[in-house]
C-alpha cells in the first residue's frame, strides 16, 4: 500500500475531537511563552505539547484501524487518559492572564448574593454540620473519577450490540466528554475562579470518614486552584449520565442517584458555587446537543470510503 493511501486512511479515521485536541495543545503550548515567569521551563512545555500534538494527529487514527480490540479501544479512549496532564498544568496556566486577586470569584459571589441573598456553599455546611452527610457528599464527589469508566464498561459488555454500533456509541461518548473538558480547561486558563473553599474564609469544618480523608489528601496533594467555573465535575459527569440514560435504562437508577448526589456535593463541600453547577449543566448539555446535531465528518467519510 502506498504512503499516500496510508495517509488517506489515517485522515478518514481522524475524529473531529482529535483535531480540536491538536488545536488546544498548540494554543496551550503558546500561553506560557507570554508569561514565562509563572511557568517553569516554558519552551520544554511547548516542545512537549508539540510532541503530543503529533501523537494525537497520527497514533489514535492508526490504532482505530487495528484488528486487536485492546489497541482499538486505546485509540478511541486515549484522550480522557491524558486529561490529568491538562489538569495539572492548570496550576500555571490559570495565572497566565489573571493572578489570584483578579479571579472571577468576586463576580460569582456577588451573583450568588443577588440570586439567593446568601452564599449557599458556606451556609449549607453551617446548617447541616453532620459528619455522616459530609462523608456521603465526599463519596459522591469521589465517584466523578469512575462514572466515565463505568459507562465504557457497560458499553463494551452490552450484549446484542453489533461491533460498529458499539464503536460508534463509544466515539459519541468520548467526543462529548472530550469537547466538554477541553472547553473547561480553556475557560480555566482565560477566566480562573478559585471556588468558595479557597477564596473565601469563614466556613466551618465538618468531620467525616474515609472518603473525607481521601478527598482531603487529593486536594492537598493534587488539586489546583482556578478551576471552579464552570464545574467540570458536573459537566463531565452529565455526559456518562446522559449516555447511560439513553442506552441502558436498567442502570438509570444508580447513575442518576450518583449524579444528583455529586452535583449536591460540589456545593456542600464548598468546591463550587451554585452558579458553577448551573454553568456545568448548561455546558455539558450544549456540547452533547451540538455533537449529536453535527456528528463527525471523519466517521461519515470513512463510511463513504467503504461503500
Amino acid at each position: 500500500m502506498t504512503l499516500r493511501r496510508h495517509l488517506v486512511q489515517l485522515s478518514l479515521r481522524r475524529m473531529n475531537y482529535d483535531r480540536l485536541t491538536v488545536v488546544y495543545l498548540l494554543l496551550s503550548a503558546f500561553y506560557p511563552v507570554l508569561k514565562p515567569s509563572v511557568f517553569p521551563q516554558p519552551w520544554a512545555n511547548a516542545a512537549l505539547h508539540g510532541g503530543l500534538a503529533l501523537f494525537v494527529w497520527f497514533v489514535p487514527p492508526l490504532l482505530r484501524g487495528s484488528r486487536h480490540i485492546a489497541l482499538r479501544l486505546l485509540g478511541e479512549i486515549y484522550l480522557p487518559l491524558i486529561f490529568p496532564l491538562f489538569y495539572a498544568e492548570m496550576e500555571y496556566l490559570g495565572v497566565i492572564y489573571f493572578p489570584f486577586e483578579n479571579s472571577l470569584d468576586p463576580a460569582l459571589i456577588r451573583l450568588e448574593q443577588w440570586l439567593f441573598g446568601f452564599q449557599p456553599s458556606l451556609e449549607w455546611s453551617r446548617a447541616w454540620p453532620w459528619p455522616w452527610f459530609h462523608e456521603l457528599m465526599e463519596f459522591a464527589y469521589f465517584t466523578y473519577y469512575f462514572l466515565a469508566a463505568a459507562y465504557v464498561w457497560l458499553l463494551m459488555r452490552a450484549p446484542g450490540l453489533a461491533p460498529e454500533p458499539r464503536w460508534d456509541a463509544l466515539r459519541d461518548f468520548v467526543r462529548d466528554l472530550s469537547v466538554t473538558m477541553l472547553i473547561c480547561y480553556t475557560f480555566y486558563t482565560l477566566f480562573p475562579a478559585w471556588g468558595p473553599k479557597y477564596f473565601r474564609l469563614g466556613h466551618i469544618e465538618v468531620g467525616g470518614g474515609p472518603f473525607t480523608a481521601i478527598m482531603r489528601h487529593i486536594h492537598e496533594n493534587g488539586a489546583i486552584l482556578g478551576a471552579a467555573f464552570p464545574s467540570s465535575h458536573v459537566a463531565a459527569s452529565l455526559v456518562p449520565w446522559w449516555h447511560t440514560w439513553i442506552r441502558f435504562p436498567r442502570h438509570r437508577w444508580w447513575m442518576t442517584t450518583l449524579f444528583v448526589l455529586l452535583c449536591m456535593s460540589t456545593v456542600y463541600n464548598r468546591y463550587h458555587y451554585v452558579v458553577d453547577v448551573i454553568a456545568g449543566l448548561l455546558l455539558g448539555a450544549l456540547v452533547m446537543y451540538g455533537g449529536a446535531r453535527l456528528g463527525d465528518t471523519a466517521r461519515d467519510r470513512l463510511r463513504r470510503w467503504h461503500r
